[in-house]
């Protein structure tokens, strides 16, 4: 087993405190957290217990696959991959690329966070910088939205978008009321 260093909330050390007044004498116990029959939990206890709660739902979830999940979660959230490998454990970050898939909109929106960098740093006219996104931008932002995975760098694009729509639409519905013949009674 490899020890790692864990990050934990201020819940969750509130949530262990309390579990650990009630799990029993600290002297009866083994050296670990969690314990079933003063015995520490092991990989099979974790797997069965999961399958047991996920049956009833009809879906099949290993513990192998939460650790997937939190890979991908993490790297689509903008951690960056050498703080993922850390976290996994991994000795080679090749293994941390291969547990985590990373989301085409994730991809596309790093690409244009960093483009847009590129673009200040060349010093265009403010005009340039603040052009609508284009269908690449707003076609990974949808997707975002609809996989409920929208990162930090996609939330102002998405609200400039909406301000823009709204903006048009507004525009659009008063040139219907200029374009619409006045009514003779």
């Amino acid at each position: 087993m490899k020890d790692r260093i864990i990050f934990l909330s201020q819940a969750t050390v509130d949530a262990l405190n309390t579990y650990l007044e009630v799990r029993g004498i600290p002297e009866a116990l083994p050296d670990f957290v969690f314990v079933f029959r003063h015995a520490p939990l092991t990989r099979s206890y974790c797997f069965q217990h999961l399958r047991t709660y996920c049956k009833p739902l009809g879906i099949h979830v290993t513990p192998h696959q939460l650790r997937h999940s939190c890979a991908t979660l993490l790297l689509n959230s903008g951690a960056p991959v050498l703080i993922v490998q850390t976290l996994l454990g991994h000795k080679w970050v090749n293994t941390t690329l291969g547990y985590a898939r990373l989301y085409d909109g994730t991809v596309a929106a790093d690409y244009y966070q960093a483009m847009s960098g590129v673009e200040r740093r060349m010093a265009l006219p403010e005009d340039q910088l603040s052009q609508p996104a284009s269908i690449g931008q707003l076609l990974a932002m949808v997707d975002a939205i609809r996989q409920g995975t929208l990162n930090e760098s996609q939330v102002n694009p998405v609200r400039n978008c909406c301000t823009r729509l709204m903006t048009l639409a507004e525009r659009e519905n008063h040139m219907e009321d200029v374009k619409a013949p006045a009514q003779i009674d």
